[in-house]
């Protein structure tokens, strides 16, 4: 039964779409503050003027920069950040309960730095991380968020415009 497939190997086997369509989406939508999925990166203040979550133009001009780059892609992008964010507050907190040393917890997240991302960073950047965690990755999981958004709104506009066209 289609039902039963997990939700990434349906999404994977649908047409690629590429993540600039976002950009043409948002033009489209008259009014994307209704919509049940974007609706809340988007507003209206008391004065009736549109506003927009300040992450939406940066992740939206990341989406358009990269032609090569689905939607889908971008998904997968957003959920790995999601997830390195996850994991890394998960082996700090039991690091830090452990009553392990600030030095040797630099030296355990340096063996474990492909797993958490911190080998793609800068030089220092996890001992800056382990100074505020808190900071260091809201940021990165609130991108990440937008991103994964609108990526499965493209993706299910694309969808829905299939589907409407096949009913005759």
């Amino acid at each position: 039964m289609a039902g039963d497939v997990p939700l990434l190997e349906r999404l994977a086997k649908l047409p690629a779409v590429p993540a600039a369509a976002a950009v043409e989406l948002l033009e489209r939508l008259a009014k994307p503050q209704t919509d049940p999925v974007i609706g809340p990166l988007f507003g209206v203040d008391e004065d009736g003027d549109m506003g927009v979550n300040p992450l939406v133009p940066a992740v939206l001009k990341q989406l358009g920069d990269r032609k090569e780059l689905t939607c889908y892609a971008a998904l997968i992008e957003g959920l790995t950040g999601i997830w390195n964010a996850a994991v890394r507050a998960a082996v700090v907190a039991r690091l830090r309960a452990s009553g392990l040393p600030p030095d040797d917890l630099l030296l355990k997240l340096g063996a474990l730095s492909p797993t958490l991302g911190f080998a793609a960073e800068k030089p220092g950047w996890a001992r800056e991380w382990l100074a505020d965690p808190f900071t260091q990755d809201a940021l990165l999981v609130q991108q990440c968020v937008v991103r994964m958004l609108l990526a499965l709104r493209t993706m299910a506009d694309a969808r829905g415009a299939e589907l409407t066209t096949t009913i005759g």
